[in-house]
Protein backbone atom coordinates (compact mmCIF):
# COMPACT_ATOMS: atom_id res chain seq x y z
CA UNK A 1 0.00 0.00 0.00
CA UNK A 2 3.01 2.23 0.81
CA UNK A 3 4.14 1.65 -2.58
CA UNK A 4 1.60 3.16 -3.90
CA UNK A 5 1.05 5.97 -2.53
CA UNK A 6 4.58 7.06 -2.80
CA UNK A 7 4.62 6.06 -6.66
CA UNK A 8 1.42 8.26 -6.72
CA UNK A 9 3.45 11.62 -4.28
CA UNK A 10 6.24 10.74 -7.02
CA UNK A 11 3.81 11.30 -10.03
CA UNK A 12 2.14 14.33 -8.50
CA UNK A 13 5.64 16.20 -7.91
CA UNK A 14 6.52 15.23 -11.42
CA UNK A 15 3.35 16.72 -13.15
CA UNK A 16 3.66 20.51 -13.98
CA UNK A 17 1.23 23.01 -11.75
CA UNK A 18 -0.91 24.11 -14.72
CA UNK A 19 -2.10 20.75 -15.75
CA UNK A 20 -3.25 20.07 -11.90
CA UNK A 21 -4.96 23.72 -12.08
CA UNK A 22 -6.74 22.82 -15.31
CA UNK A 23 -7.80 19.63 -14.14
CA UNK A 24 -9.25 21.50 -11.18
CA UNK A 25 -10.71 23.94 -12.93
CA UNK A 26 -12.41 21.62 -15.68
CA UNK A 27 -13.76 19.44 -12.86
CA UNK A 28 -15.18 22.91 -11.40
CA UNK A 29 -16.95 23.98 -14.58
CA UNK A 30 -18.55 20.93 -14.64
CA UNK A 31 -20.05 20.97 -11.62
CA UNK A 32 -21.10 24.23 -12.02
CA UNK A 33 -22.54 23.13 -15.24
CA UNK A 34 -24.48 20.85 -13.65
CA UNK A 35 -25.75 23.05 -10.78
CA UNK A 36 -27.12 25.24 -13.19
CA UNK A 37 -28.94 22.45 -15.44
CA UNK A 38 -31.13 21.45 -12.48
CA UNK A 39 -32.15 25.07 -11.79
CA UNK A 40 -33.04 25.36 -15.38
CA UNK A 41 -34.74 21.85 -15.41
CA UNK A 42 -36.72 22.67 -12.20
CA UNK A 43 -37.89 26.43 -13.49
CA UNK A 44 -38.48 24.27 -16.63
CA UNK A 45 -41.05 21.84 -14.89
CA UNK A 46 -42.33 24.77 -12.63
CA UNK A 47 -43.57 27.00 -15.83
CA UNK A 48 -45.05 23.70 -17.09
CA UNK A 49 -46.91 23.08 -14.07
CA UNK A 50 -47.42 26.76 -13.35
CA UNK A 51 -48.91 26.40 -17.19
CA UNK A 52 -51.38 24.22 -17.05
CA UNK A 53 -52.90 25.07 -13.70
CA UNK A 54 -53.61 28.83 -14.26
CA UNK A 55 -54.82 28.56 -17.84
CA UNK A 56 -56.98 25.26 -17.42
CA UNK A 57 -58.13 26.86 -14.08
CA UNK A 58 -61.79 26.00 -14.52
CA UNK A 59 -60.77 22.46 -16.48
CA UNK A 60 -58.05 21.12 -14.33
CA UNK A 61 -57.59 19.56 -11.84
CA UNK A 62 -61.28 19.80 -10.41
CA UNK A 63 -63.78 20.45 -13.32
CA UNK A 64 -66.32 23.35 -13.12
CA UNK A 65 -67.38 24.09 -16.88
CA UNK A 66 -66.24 23.56 -19.93
CA UNK A 67 -65.95 27.46 -21.66
CA UNK A 68 -67.91 28.78 -24.73
CA UNK A 69 -66.34 28.47 -28.01
CA UNK A 70 -64.10 25.77 -26.65
CA UNK A 71 -61.33 25.50 -29.85
CA UNK A 72 -61.05 29.45 -29.07
CA UNK A 73 -60.37 29.02 -25.84
CA UNK A 74 -57.58 25.83 -26.20
CA UNK A 75 -56.37 27.96 -29.22
CA UNK A 76 -55.54 31.28 -27.04
CA UNK A 77 -53.49 29.11 -25.24
CA UNK A 78 -51.68 26.92 -27.16
CA UNK A 79 -48.84 29.19 -27.84
CA UNK A 80 -47.81 29.23 -24.22
CA UNK A 81 -48.21 25.55 -23.78
CA UNK A 82 -46.25 24.73 -26.66
CA UNK A 83 -43.09 27.25 -25.71
CA UNK A 84 -43.06 25.37 -22.08
CA UNK A 85 -43.58 22.38 -23.91
CA UNK A 86 -40.44 22.77 -25.99
CA UNK A 87 -38.44 23.96 -22.77
CA UNK A 88 -39.13 21.39 -20.94
CA UNK A 89 -38.26 18.75 -23.70
CA UNK A 90 -34.93 19.65 -23.12
CA UNK A 91 -34.33 18.16 -20.30
CA UNK A 92 -36.74 14.64 -20.62
CA UNK A 93 -34.20 11.60 -20.44
CA UNK A 94 -33.78 10.10 -24.29
CA UNK A 95 -35.74 7.14 -22.91
CA UNK A 96 -38.73 9.07 -22.07
CA UNK A 97 -38.62 11.43 -25.01
CA UNK A 98 -40.70 9.17 -27.50
CA UNK A 99 -43.48 8.89 -24.71
CA UNK A 100 -43.34 12.64 -23.64
CA UNK A 101 -43.64 13.81 -27.22
CA UNK A 102 -47.12 11.30 -28.17
CA UNK A 103 -48.75 12.51 -24.85
CA UNK A 104 -48.22 15.89 -26.17
CA UNK A 105 -48.93 15.25 -29.80
CA UNK A 106 -52.48 13.75 -28.22
CA UNK A 107 -52.70 16.80 -25.54
CA UNK A 108 -52.88 19.22 -28.97
CA UNK A 109 -54.93 16.81 -31.19
CA UNK A 110 -57.65 16.93 -28.45
CA UNK A 111 -57.39 20.52 -27.84
CA UNK A 112 -57.85 21.20 -31.77
CA UNK A 113 -60.37 18.59 -32.43
CA UNK A 114 -62.61 19.22 -29.52
CA UNK A 115 -66.13 21.22 -30.69
CA UNK A 116 -68.46 23.14 -28.15
CA UNK A 117 -71.33 20.10 -30.04
CA UNK A 118 -69.16 17.02 -28.33
CA UNK A 119 -68.93 19.02 -24.95
CA UNK A 120 -72.63 19.47 -24.94
CA UNK A 121 -73.92 16.17 -26.49
CA UNK A 122 -71.75 13.97 -24.16
CA UNK A 123 -74.26 15.99 -20.95
CA UNK A 124 -76.51 13.79 -22.57
CA UNK A 125 -75.44 10.77 -23.94
CA UNK A 126 -76.20 7.17 -22.27
CA UNK A 127 -74.07 4.97 -21.24
CA UNK A 128 -73.36 2.21 -24.26
CA UNK A 129 -74.46 -1.58 -23.38
CA UNK A 130 -71.60 -3.96 -23.95
CA UNK A 131 -72.27 -7.36 -25.15
CA UNK A 132 -72.41 -9.48 -21.96
CA UNK A 133 -74.98 -6.56 -20.66
CA UNK A 134 -72.72 -3.94 -18.18
CA UNK A 135 -72.96 -0.35 -18.56
CA UNK A 136 -69.73 1.03 -19.53
CA UNK A 137 -69.83 5.20 -20.27
CA UNK A 138 -69.40 6.91 -23.90
CA UNK A 139 -66.53 8.93 -23.80
CA UNK A 140 -66.38 11.79 -21.75
CA UNK A 141 -63.86 14.83 -23.04
CA UNK A 142 -63.40 16.52 -19.10
CA UNK A 143 -62.33 12.64 -18.72
CA UNK A 144 -60.41 12.41 -21.58
CA UNK A 145 -58.76 15.57 -20.64
CA UNK A 146 -58.02 14.68 -17.58
CA UNK A 147 -56.22 11.73 -18.21
CA UNK A 148 -54.23 13.62 -21.41
CA UNK A 149 -53.37 16.53 -19.05
CA UNK A 150 -52.32 14.11 -15.92
CA UNK A 151 -50.29 11.94 -18.89
CA UNK A 152 -48.04 15.39 -19.56
CA UNK A 153 -47.92 16.31 -15.76
CA UNK A 154 -46.37 13.28 -15.07
CA UNK A 155 -43.02 14.62 -16.73
CA UNK A 156 -43.11 16.83 -13.63
CA UNK A 157 -42.01 14.88 -10.97
CA UNK A 158 -38.41 14.84 -10.09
Amino acid sequence: MNENISQITKYIEMVPFWAIALFTFAIMGGILIEIINRKRRSYAIENFRNTIETEFAALYPKHKVWPKNIQEFFAVRMPELQHNFEVLRLFIRQDRLLQYNTDWNNFRDFCRNITDEQCEANAYRPKVMTGDQQEVPAKDPKEVFHKLVDDLLKYTHM
